[in-house]
């Protein structure tokens, strides 16, 4: 006499087209946000940020990236500060200086290099805002650290000064200072022009946390093979 034993099926589910689309639109921006937010975490720890302060200077300058402050009207245009972009970075900036942790001569150089590529890179576009590519303010940043600091601790602080503030300053505020440029980007409408704004994913915030996560590679590699980096105070 044969027994029949109740079974479990293990049967695929196939999802139509729209299904895939609408998963993929939610999974891949989470993917993103996620592994910006580890960097981010990682970058502000290396800069001497605490885990919790790392976190809150993340998520600050996330949400922050979407409140512009209101400075000036010039014309059609309203000159604005993004909190994220330019805020949140300037009091981290001036975090580290005040409590020594990088040169106020140093982080001076780190800035006016940075700012000088930044200016000669950016370009106004009527309608668009100031673009740059993407790799060029963190590349500078990092180089600035790295040669600034000579390979040491302090080069991805200097690294982070120097790609935000110097990206801001170039970028944004040496072009914003000119009224034909102003005017063209306005192009006659009312437009709000955003020193350090772009968004979610703004390019000042972007442009610190790479610059300081090439520092640190770039650093640590210049340490190990080339012994580099004598422990100086003051460094």
């Amino acid at each position: 006499m044969e027994t029949e034993l109740p079974g479990i099926a293990v049967l695929p589910i196939f999802f139509g087209p729209e299904q895939i689309l609408i998963a993929l639109a939610v999974l891949i921006p989470a993917l993103v946000i996620f592994n910006l937010l580890l960097a981010s975490e990682e970058a502000f720890e290396s800069i001497g940020l605490r885990f919790y302060q790392g976190v809150l200077v993340t998520a600050g300058a996330l949400i922050g990236s979407l409140i512009d402050i209101p400075l000036v009207a010039i014309g059609e245009a309203t000159i604005a500060v993004n909190v994220g972009g330019a805020v949140i970075p300037l009091f981290v900036t001036a975090g580290m200086v005040g409590r020594g942790r990088i040169s106020h001569y140093k982080t001076l150089a780190a800035v006016v290099a940075v700012s000088l590529v930044a200016y000669t890179f950016a370009t106004p576009v009527p309608g668009v805002g100031i673009t740059m590519p993407f790799y060029v303010a963190p590349l500078a940043g990092a180089v600035a650290g790295l040669l600034l600091a000579r390979g040491c601790r302090t080069a991805p602080g200097l690294a982070y000064a120097g790609g935000t503030m110097g990206t801001l300053l170039g970028a944004d505020i040496f072009n914003l200072v000119d009224p034909a440029v102003i005017a063209a980007l306005a192009g006659g409408r009312a437009t709000v022009l955003s020193i350090g704004g772009a968004g979610i994913f703004d390019g000042i915030f972007i442009t610190g946390v790479l610059a300081v996560l090439l520092a640190v590679y770039a650093g640590g590699r210049l340490r190990d093979k080339a012994g580099v980096c004598p422990q100086e105070e003051g460094e």
